[in-house]
């Protein structure tokens, strides 16, 4: 327990000190794109698979699900906590409307889900995101998750490997 303490307290003071430069949440919708006039493909990290982009069309990065020809989008802010996610279609030209997102961490002791809130319920009647602002969440996400989506009666899983945090 103790060596799991530690790691998740230096993941965290790696993110605090080290983390992207990126875009506030509240300065739209890219929070984490081509920000500092580099794609993050440089850095040695894809955040899931190599035939994937450096990013999708929100600005965030990509990941697979598994069994599916689906994407899936994650965004992360630095002046919160919150973490997004959008599902999108096989081109990555439309986001598609789901009906529940949870992330499950899975590194360290703690594995309880996370269930992220749609945007649609926050009075955004234009997105289909879901999202969650989490210091919890935002350490696992670090760590590595599987990112569980429900659309109608399918259940999507794909997988945010572990990966260091940006260091510009």
């Amino acid at each position: 327990m103790r060596i799991s303490y530690c790691l998740v307290m230096l993941a965290l003071c790696c993110f605090i000190f080290t983390g992207c430069d990126a875009p506030s949440s509240t300065g739209g919708k890219d929070s984490h794109g081509d920000h500092d006039g580099h794609g993050h493909d440089d850095h040695g990290h894809d955040h899931g698979s190599a035939s994937l982009p450096a990013h999708g069309p929100n600005g965030g990065h990509l990941f697979r699900f598994k069994d599916s020809e689906l994407i899936g989008e994650w965004l992360h802010y630095n002046d919160n906590d919150e973490i997004r996610i959008f599902v999108l279609d096989a081109g990555m030209k439309n986001t598609l409307p789901v009906d529940a997102v949870t992330i499950t961490p899975t590194a360290g002791n703690d594995k309880s889900p996370f269930t992220l809130e749609s945007d649609k319920e926050n009075g955004n009647a234009d997105s289909y995101g879901f999202a969650l602002d989490s210091k919890k969440l935002n350490i696992a996400t670090t760590l590595g998750v599987s990112v569980s989506v429900t659309q109608g009666d399918k259940t999507l899983v794909g997988d945010i490997e572990a990966h260091a945090p940006h260091d510009h």
